[in-house]
């Protein structure tokens, strides 16, 4: 039997698991978020209203950390048999220690199959990668092919997002290469992406409306409606811009479904609210 692991960051809460017909094949283990000395387990001790509802009331800036190596043994173990396969799907290891911690974890089993993938992705682009392998085993594929499949999603997944402000990504250390912007021109608005496992910056527009056109024409460019397969928009408490983003993505698209889901509490700790972004699987 296959079983699908991934993390929270992935931001697969069980209704978007319902919505994408996969609910009860994936296994999410929880990152940790940290108000000060306060710790709440990401989607189990805190969701994502309350984690936006304690940013917007002026608690501390919070931070993030891994789950413990024992954490993912403990869900390896509490799913699975001797002789089963596991695919472990995780945020890019340059962005989170998460991926060697389940690394760790699956040493100590020598009676079971277990791949540990670093998506070098994040959010709603490792989230759909995990979907999809979900749903290739529920299919009956083999594990080789399903990991074939998400070897190749890595290699051309499009993802693309604006923040309000970088403080966040900063503050947090995740900044990547998009340090260069920081303490620019007052109301430019970086379009920034992931890539090759870490933030990088990809251009610069004036405003927040520019970069989200910006962010549309690119997305367009990069990924034409003829070769889209999947897509999603992420926010981060920003569900009224999410919407308008999905619809104006939908047209550009020739009435394609874009998925919402709003970020996380250890993706929202990085991004900051405000943030808006788009990921896109081709073929």
């Amino acid at each position: 039997m296959i079983h699908v692991v991934t993390d929270s960051t992935s931001d697969l809460t069980p209704e978007f698991l319902a919505e994408t017909g996969v609910a009860g094949r994936v296994h999410v283990v929880p990152l940790t978020v940290h108000f000060g000395e306060e710790e709440y387990r990401d989607g189990v001790d805190l969701d994502r209203d309350e984690f936006y509802a304690k940013l917007a009331g002026g608690a501390a800036m919070p931070r993030t950390s891994q789950p413990s190596p024992a954490a993912f043994a403990d869900v390896y173990r509490e799913i699975s048999q001797p002789g089963d396969v596991i695919l472990s799907l995780h945020i890019s290891s340059r962005l989170s220690g998460t991926h060697q911690s389940a690394a760790l974890a699956a040493r100590q089993f020598d009676d079971r199959v277990i791949e540990v993938v670093d998506t070098r992705s994040v959010s709603l682009g490792l989230g759909l990668m995990v979907v999809e392998a979900a749903k290739a085993a529920a299919e009956g594929k083999e594990y080789k092919e399903i990991l074939a499949q998400v070897r190749q999603r890595i290699a051309n997944v499009r993802i693309l997002f604006v923040v309000d402000t970088l403080e966040y990504l900063h503050r947090n250390g995740r900044i990547g290469k998009a340090q260069a912007l920081v303490g620019g021109i007052l109301n430019v608005k970086p379009l920034l992406t992931v890539e090759d496992g870490i933030v990088a910056p990809v251009e610069k527009a004036r405003g927040k409306a520019k970069a989200l056109e910006r962010l549309l024409d690119r997305l367009v460019e990069e990924v034409p409606p003829e070769r889209l397969e999947m897509g999603a928009v992420m926010h981060a408490a920003a569900a009224a811009e999410a919407e308008e983003l999905a619809a104006r993505l939908s047209q550009r698209y020739g009435g394609a479904r874009f998925y919402i889901q709003q970020l996380g509490p250890t993706v929202g700790t990085h991004a900051g609210p405000g943030t808006l972004g788009v990921v896109a699987f081709g073929r």
